[in-house]
């Protein structure tokens, strides 16, 4: 997330664990921000000096403000100013299909033996899932062109986009292939 114009500056150093945490804070808030470490760029150093008054990191600056170490209260509210879109939620309540296809037989009757994949128990209402018209009962078993095995792979994958972002998803409903557009 290291962006050139991105509104927030990190001043760091790659062996400070209060850096590591007010950058992780960042990004689970999505907050686009620019890391420089003050060990590695003399003149980022005097920098963060003249703007905080002090030598200790971490320092985040935003539009004038300086918030010194990891004050989360205030990286709370400056996350709150600057994070980026979220991106929507798929919106699935689901389980790996070949557990879940083996503990209810009843489930797998329609579907092909060895069908791997991820199960759909329920679809959270507003959310792409829904709108992409999934229903409970699917088994999702390809997403972005790739396979899907279980339900970790599926979350993997649907963590690399952003808002914005579509995907295809294939899926089997009641043993017949289908496939949607889903649209973060």
């Amino acid at each position: 997330m290291a962006e050139a114009a991105a509104p927030v500056t990190v001043y760091s150093t790659s062996t400070c664990p209060w850096c590591d945490r007010a950058k992780a804070f960042l990004r689970q808030h999505n907050v686009p921000f620019r890391d420089v470490d003050v060990a590695k760029d003399y003149n980022a150093a005097m920098e963060m000096v003249r703007l905080s008054g002090q030598q200790g990191v971490p320092v985040t600056v935003a539009d004038g403000e300086v918030i010194l170490g990891f004050d989360q209260a205030k990286l709370a509210k400056l996350a709150a100013r600057y994070a980026a879109p979220k991106r929507p939620p798929l919106g699935i309540l689901a389980a790996d299909a070949e557990e879940y296809l083996t503990k209810h037989p009843e489930k797998a009757e329609k579907l092909p033996a060895g069908t791997k994949g991820v199960y759909v128990g329920k679809i959270r209402p507003k959310t792409v899932a829904e709108r992409a018209g999934l229903q409970p009962g699917d088994v999702i078993t390809s997403f972005a062109g790739k396979r899907v095995r279980n339900m970790a792979a599926l979350d993997q994958m649907v963590e690399t986009l952003k808002p914005g972002d579509q995907a295809t998803a294939k899926y089997l409903r009641d043993g017949e292939e289908k496939s949607v557009v889903l649209q973060f």
